[in-house]
């Protein structure tokens, strides 16, 4: 979604170090999975569970970069994009909360992310069309 709007140099860079990062996180899930199988009551299993969320500690700071690199018009883009993303995603959030209040199956909390994603790229789609 980003590649278009940037340098190739920066888009390269921000798409290579993101490879990395998955491959890093993909590796670290399976390593923790295993592990919490073999030994679901260890004293550690807190730490193998959230090992998988240290390289993503990193993407942040990867798409600040990316942005950094970006023109006026893409940096309010983005801005809009996010703002969405961040207003949808707590008013769903909210809602199916107090809706599992009154009976709804509880969500994990691992689709928070992708539901702000997916509110994102829609922002991008609504902002991209409005800038056009």
């Amino acid at each position: 979604m980003l590649g278009e709007c940037v340098d190739q140099a920066a888009s390269r860079k921000y798409k290579l170090r993101m490879l990395a990062v998955s491959l890093i996180y993909i590796a670290l899930v399976y390593v923790s999975v295993h592990a919490l199988q073999k030994q679901p009551s260890a004293p550690w299993k807190y730490v193998i569970a959230v090992l998988p969320m240290l390289p993503v500690l990193l993407i942040p700071i990867f798409f600040v970069q990316l942005l950094r690199s970006l023109d006026e018009l893409q940096r309010k883009i983005q801005l809009e994009a996010l703002g969405f993303a961040f207003a949808a995603s707590a008013l769903l959030t909210l809602t199916y909360g107090f809706l599992e209040n009154a009976g709804l199956p509880d969500v994990n909390w691992v689709w928070v992310w992708p539901i702000m994603a997916g509110f994102w790229v829609l922002g991008l789609f609504a902002a991209r069309w409005r800038y056009r």
